[in-house]
């Protein structure tokens, strides 16, 4: 090490390193088990970190070693779910009138379940060959060819009772990377809305041919909601900026119509669609009345001023001379007329988290969300009683797992994607836990952190920052939520975490269609945010999101992305690094310390460096002026092929010199006092490991393998 970087690893106060060290929940070697009586074994440590030591050279060069075999410990299925996403019925599905229903499940297994009324757990269930890992996107029947289609990614399935245990892939539209809304026309043919093409696609399945409306406007880069009307014409809402209503016919593709908004939105959704009769009903982002359109005079009429609950309605059906649908709001049960608008309340309905509403002319049929599974309640729409009540037990699937988290207490924290609540499963023992049913706040976790005997999550949709108090975590009133930064700053997922023995400090990626993260901080003493800084709503660093967080006493780093919220083109230049003077409020540098890339992840102190994560491995940055001294290169993968991603590589600390790094399907320990790195698992990608990995204080590093899989990673070399 040269003489000027002995200096500076002498700058870096111990008692810097050592706050660091914990707020990352890096290792301490020689570790001895205290029980705290709540959540089992508490690693404590019994001799300083080699890290302190000063033995450990982060800027000597490194050699290859042999790879380690990849796996000590495994859990499988680390977070199993029997979450349902829709339910839809089939109608006349064996010929008889008889009808059965499909249910979709989140995730990557098990996810179409078939239910018969008559059995208590599904007849059938199929996994997806492939797909996306949030499991099935859309559903529709073809009643009368006795087909179920589906989506999942830019694939589409079919399903039919004369096989019922198999889906068969139809097609896949290689120019989307997911799609929405499939709907059946009366010929049979499928019509979805894609994304990032803004197009709406016709699907043949008999001619296997394949028609595309082509990007219905410039700035659409979503066609996420599709309805077809009884004129024979497709309807698709787009967003993420300036949500847009189009048209077609059936018969033309080249009939795209835009009907305006009466209130136009600067970025957004189109969120739902419904045809009844002569009308369209829309629901759209920043709007809270639902507008109606006329189909026969070609315009908007009176909105909608009371809002159904989570935007649905059942289908229609003739009551005496005219048509009437169902809806709900605040627990009442209401009829609407279609040929005048108006309402009659009917009475409460049973209560319970209600995905939707099946309308016959004088029977509806409700299905609700339940613990493992789904209940399904019959009754009159005129005297409200109940006529019976059926619970399905559903057969688990899998989340894929989105975040990682080693705790004090010797447990991994796990969130999943497009997943709710928190799970852990202790490293020792395997003994699992997850957060109550009903604690409500908890959706997909992007990024969280222990302190002071707390976890604050960053909950992906709106932004949320939630706090759980790990003394009370079966109690679903420990789960708090300090902020909806969507709100005020137009935020969508808290990424960035760091912390130090005053503060939580967190960073942000913005809503879709937005750019500019912000940089907050919460207070330990009150649990209550001090401040955002949104760089009056240009971002803190403008038109990049804040992905990377970590803190002294003094100083806070941070690590942004050049990509923005879905829907906005990446922002031009590399990725940036600043530090941050906590109590002056002051930002004392912001570099770009790696050209070629437009993302730096997962930033560490350590040794008297900053370190950070790029696809291409770890670089080591100077902490006094934000300077690259270093650059350790792990993967083949070069930054320029990747785009700028939020969570795309990871760096987790062990103990003894040891450092693991991964992206891009390596996973790599780096031993710097042998001054050797090795791949984990075989070179020929055997192992491909998730991004998100993290450590135990005792210095056990886990990850995860085939999405839902918690393993320990050897970072033992092979002799």
């Amino acid at each position: 090490m040269s003489s000027d970087a002995e200096n500076l690893s002498r700058k870096v106060t111990r008692r810097a390193i050592l706050a660091s060290t914990l707020a990352i929940g890096s290792s301490l070697a020689g570790v001895s088990s205290v029980n705290d009586g709540k959540h089992g074994s508490v690693q404590r440590s019994s001799r300083e970190s080699v890290w302190d030591s000063g033995e450990v050279d982060l800027l000597a060069p490194l050699t290859r070693a042999n790879e380690t075999r990849g796996i000590l410990r495994k859990h499988e299925s680390a977070f199993p779910v029997a979450e349902v996403s829709e339910v839809l019925e089939l109608t006349n599905v064996d010929g008889t009138g008889k009808s059965w229903f499909a249910v979709a499940l989140i995730g990557i297994t098990n996810q179409l379940q078939i239910l018969d009324p008559s059995k208590k757990s599904p007849i059938y269930v199929i996994n997806l060959p492939e797909g996306h890992d949030g499991g099935i996107g859309s559903m529709a029947w073809d009643s009368p060819r006795r087909r179920l289609f589906l989506s999942s990614a830019n694939q589409i399935y079919s399903w039919g009772p004369n096989e019922p245990e198999v889906v068969s892939k139809v097609t896949s539209i290689e120019e989307a990377t997911y799609l929405y809304g499939v709907k059946v026309d009366s010929l049979g043919r499928l019509w979805m809305g894609g994304y990032p093409t803004g197009a709406v696609y016709r699907f043949d399945p008999l001619q296997r041919k394949l028609h595309s409306t082509g990007k219905l406007a410039p700035d659409t880069d979503y066609a996420r909601t599709i309805i077809l009307d009884k004129f024979d014409n497709v309807w698709a809402g787009t967003g993420s900026k300036n949500p847009r209503l189009f048209v077609l016919s059936v018969h033309n593709l080249n009939s795209v119509k835009e009907v305006l908004l009466p209130a136009p939105q600067e970025t957004g959704f189109v969120t739902s669609l419904h045809s009844f009769g002569a009308y369209i009903v829309v629901s759209a982002s920043g709007i809270t009345e639902q507008m109606v359109y006329d189909l026969r005079t070609k315009s908007w009429g009176h909105p909608l001023l009371r809002v159904w609950e989570g935007r649905n309605a059942s289908n229609s059906v003739r009551s005496g001379s005219t048509e009437v649908f169902y809806s709900v709001t605040d627990g009442s049960l209401y009829k609407t007329r279609i040929d005048d608008w108006t309402d009659a309340r009917i009475g409460n309905i049973p209560e319970g988290l209600m995905l939707n509403i099946n309308a016959k002319s004088n029977n509806l049929l409700t299905f609700y969300k339940v613990s493992g599974g789904l209940k399904m309640v019959s009754f009159s729409p005129i005297s409200m009683t109940i006529r019976f009540t059926v619970y399905f037990s559903l057969t688990s699937g899998n989340y894929a797992i989105q975040s990682l988290m080693g705790s004090s207490s010797g447990k991994i924290y796990l969130g999943a994607f497009m997943g709710k609540g928190i799970n852990s499963i202790d490293a020792d023992t395997g003994e699992r836990w997850s957060s109550p049913d009903d604690e409500g706040r908890i959706n997909q976790i992007e990024g969280m952190i222990e302190a002071a005997g707390r976890i604050f999550v960053g909950s992906y949709g709106y932004a949320d920052l939630i706090c759980v108090n790990l003394a009370r975590r079966d109690d679903p009133e420990s789960y708090v939520l300090l902020e909806r930064l969507d709100r005020r700053y137009n935020q969508s997922r808290p990424f960035g975490w760091a912390a130090n023995s005053k503060s939580v400090f967190f960073g942000t990626v913005p809503d879709y269609g937005r750019s500019g993260g912000v940089f907050g901080k919460i207070s330990l003493r009150t649990n209550e945010i001090e401040w955002v800084l949104d760089g009056g709503g240009k971002g803190f660093v403008e038109s990049h999101s804040v992905i990377g967080l970590v803190a002294d006493e003094e100083f806070v780093y941070g690590t942004t992305s050049v990509r923005n919220g879905y829907g906005t083109p990446d922002t031009k230049g590399p990725s940036k690094v600043f530090k941050f003077d906590i109590v002056n409020k002051r930002l004392l540098w912001i570099t770009s310390p790696v050209i070629d890339t437009g993302a730096l992840y997962s930033p560490k102190l350590i040794g008297g460096w900053l370190l950070v994560a790029d696809i291409e491995g770890i670089v080591v940055i100077d902490p006094d002026n934000g300077t690259m001294v270093r650059k350790h290169r792990l993967s083949n993968t070069e930054n320029s092929n990747r785009r700028a991603g939020w969570a795309s590589a990871d760096i987790a600390i062990s103990t003894d010199g040891k450092i693991v790094h991964s992206a891009a399907d390596t996973t790599t320990v780096v031993d710097f006092l042998t001054r050797t790195k090795s791949t984990i698992g075989s070179r020929e990608h055997r192992f491909r490991f998730g991004y998100r990995i993290t450590a135990l204080p005792d210095g056990r590093v886990f990850g995860v393998y085939k999405d839902t899989d918690l393993v320990e990673l050897d970072l033992m070399p092979r002799r």
